[in-house]
């Protein structure tokens, strides 16, 4: 394995201090393994993030952005680890595609689907992830 793909759950588990998740982020960390995250992932990063630190839900945040302009200040650090450490995957028409039919078949939902489709369209076949639900995905190997 030389490339996996990294879910949004190992990068906020990290982010907390989990040592299963650094243990595991480690070889991508350096640079043993490449990497690779989607938009979906950087989005969702954020956004936990977002909602952790203010500890407000995301109705509460849309009606402030004010809070989410100073919070996003704070996380410069996340953000630069997610582009320093990570490279991101553009999602195209045929992934989305894709999705829809990952999630027709194996019943994932939205985010995870597209995760996959771009996996399979990329040809990861790797992903570092505690979601179980990606082992329902025959083409895809879970970790840890």
């Amino acid at each position: 394995m030389n490339s996996a793909f990294i879910d949004t759950n190992v990068i906020i588990r990290y982010y907390a201090g989990d040592s299963e998740a650094r243990e595991t982020l480690e070889p991508v960390l350096s640079g043993e393994i490449v990497g690779y995250i989607n938009s979906i992932v950087f989005s969702e990063v954020l956004f936990i993030l977002l909602k952790l630190l203010t500890d407000m839900k995301a109705y509460e945040l849309k009606r402030r952005p004010q809070i989410v302009r100073k919070t996003l200040k704070m996380l410069d650090k996340q953000i630069a680890f997610l582009q320093g450490y990570f490279t991101e995957l553009e999602i195209n028409k045929e992934i989305k595609q894709t999705a829809l039919d990952i999630m027709r078949q194996y019943g994932l939902l939205p985010n995870d689907a597209i995760i996959a489709a771009t996996c399979k369209h990329y040809n990861i076949d790797t992903i570092i992830t505690f979601d179980e639900d990606f082992k329902r995905v025959p083409w895809l190997t879970v970790l840890p």
